[in-house]
């Protein structure tokens, strides 16, 4: 706040005042105002000069410039990683059940007798007459198929049955059919043996690779195993033993019993046995030996086995079964 200043002739005139009032001399009174205006004088103070203020300068008025618009940023964007396309699934195909194909017979090529044998050997059964032994093989469950000279004329005859283990087991069985002519027999016996399958072969199948089984070694339970080639198929116009008259088996229809005449060396005590093909499907029954009548002693023809065709076996099996001879048909 500012203090209020007296001018000197305002004080002068107050101090004037006060000395009429008291009434002393003009020389006095003078004076004394005189000291007194100086001494008040000096109680006024000084007003201390207040600096020239320098006139600040005019600023020119700049254009303003012209606003550019500035793009606002934008957020960088987190890769996304797409995901690999997957291939689509083709749908599988529904597979149409097939029928269960009958097992077809394995190519002879492709099989060894002895691959063969451990299977066959097992329904290739001994039997024996008294002193005498000759060969069968289960046909049927509870049936064995041999020829009618094994037999002979026994009602019933003793069978050995091989088994797995290497032994055998024996059982009676009971002749019931004979056949003469053809040199067949059927047992009736429980032999408990897997039955071979049969077939008929003719004069054409001659070549067709085969084995034959008996017990010409003697050794029961191991039947002997023998291999060669069916020779030909023949018809015997009498007795399968009374080669009178011998022509082709060509598979059409005649007189005589069919014969499949065969290389490999059948022995005594093979009789009544099988003659398989490679698949182990039996298509004769052994019987004999070819011998040359001419000659003194008689002699084997090498080479000249026979056996009884599944042919004559199909024509006279049901009637045997049933105790029928069927020596004259």
């Amino acid at each position: 706040m500012k203090k209020r200043l007296f001018s000197p002739a305002f004080l002068i005139a107050v101090l004037f005042l006060a000395s009429v009032a008291c009434g002393p001399s003009g020389d006095e009174v003078a004076a004394t105002i005189d000291a007194r205006v100086q001494a008040a004088l000096a109680q006024v103070p000084t007003e201390t000069p207040q600096p020239t203020v320098t006139p600040a300068p005019t600023v020119t008025p700049q254009p303003e410039p012209t606003l550019v618009p500035v793009a606002t940023p934008q957020p960088t964007g987190t890769p996304v990683t797409w995901p690999t396309p997957q291939p689509t699934v083709t749908p599988a195909a529904t597979v149409t059940p097939q029928p269960t194909s009958t097992p077809q017979p394995i190519p002879a090529s492709l099989v060894s007798a002895s691959d063969l044998y451990d299977d066959l050997r097992l329904s290739v059964v001994e039997i024996r007459t008294g002193s005498d032994l000759g060969s069968g093989w289960a046909i049927e469950e509870d049936w064995v198929v041999t020829n009618a000279h094994v037999v002979g004329s026994s009602s019933s005859v003793s069978v050995r049955v091989p088994n797995a283990a290497g032994g055998f087991r024996t059982v009676q069985g009971q002749v019931r059919g004979i056949d003469t002519r053809r040199d067949l027999a059927v047992i009736k016996v429980d032999h408990g043996a897997s039955v071979l399958p049969t077939r008929v072969i003719n004069a054409t199948d001659a070549g067709l690779p085969i084995v034959q089984l008996g017990y010409s070694a003697g050794v029961s339970g191991y039947p002997s195993i023998h291999t060669g080639i069916v020779t030909t198929v023949v018809r015997h116009s009498g007795d399968v033993v009374d080669a009178i008259t011998v022509t082709t088996e060509d598979g059409r229809d005649g007189n005589g019993v069919a014969v499949v005449v065969f290389d490999a060396s059948a022995d005594p005590g093979d009789s009544g046995g099988p003659v398989l093909d490679m698949s182990g499907v039996v298509v004769g029954v052994t019987f004999g030996s070819v011998i040359s009548i001419g000659d003194s002693p008689s002699k084997r023809v090498i080479g000249q086995q026979m056996a009884v065709s599944i042919r004559e076996l199909n024509l006279v099996f049901e009637d045997l079964k049933q105790g029928i001879d069927t020596t004259g048909n």
